[in-house]
């Protein structure tokens, strides 16, 4: 049965929140109930989207502006383009390019073609977080590219933000804080974007739970 014939709506839903809070798995469980009542449903991850900003990273990696550290078993890149706001303009900007083309290879095209529903995983909220701490600014908001990486988001998507407390994120998750240098500039960014972002706030404090309270949210956004 194909997803027309179960007349689903809305087909792009996105989910935002800091890292740890549950995000993966809640869409995983979804994922699941979907496919159980044959509707085609896949997972987005629609951050670190590197074409034509790859260039740019590696001259950064050259003059210093990137570190590469090892945390427990994984190397990570580390941005410091607070030192130089003509990279961190160069960035920015071809990072929305890079962005925007993926977008349309990986949203727009299927949503085109196929009877597809997409679970975003990590989109504009989340890559307007990165910029804040990787320039150090915590009114990225106020700029324009953060304006011009807001249109991305189609119209009507639900916009879902969870939050957890951060000492419960590092109970669940400890490995939180070897993948971020900083996680407490991390967890103000995205308490910033809760706050000044019209999004629907769910506290994932029971997975169960919260899943019912997405269903309730795509369900108020089909009635909007």
């Amino acid at each position: 049965m194909n997803n027309e014939q179960h007349n689903i709506s809305p087909r792009f839903i996105y989910f935002t929140g800091v890292d740890g809070s549950g995000k993966s798995t809640v869409i995983d469980l979804l994922i699941n109930e979907y496919q159980k009542k044959g509707i085609n449903a896949r997972k987005v991850w629609l951050r670190f989207n590197y074409f034509f900003t790859k260039p740019i990273l590696f001259l950064c990696r050259i003059i210093g502006l990137t570190r590469r550290e090892r945390r427990g078993n994984r190397i990570i890149s580390v941005h410091d383009f607070h030192k130089s706001k003509f990279i961190a303009f160069l960035v920015q900007y071809l990072h929305f390019i890079d962005t925007l083309t993926a977008y349309i290879i990986k949203v727009w095209i299927p949503l085109k073609f196929t009877d597809c529903v997409i679970f975003c995983d990590k989109f504009v909220y989340d890559i307007l977080a990165d910029f804040m701490i990787e320039t150090k600014d915590l009114n990225m908001l106020d700029k324009k590219i953060a304006k011009l990486f807001l249109r991305l988001i189609p119209k009507d998507t639900p916009l879902i933000l969870f939050t957890v407390e951060k000492e419960e994120i590092i109970r669940r998750k400890p490995e939180v804080l070897l993948d971020d240098e900083d996680y407490d500039l991390k967890y103000k960014a995205y308490q910033i974007i809760m706050n000044r972002l019209n999004l629907r706030i769910i506290e994932n404090n029971n997975f169960n739970d919260t899943v019912l309270k997405v269903k309730e949210a795509i369900a108020d956004n089909k009635q909007l």
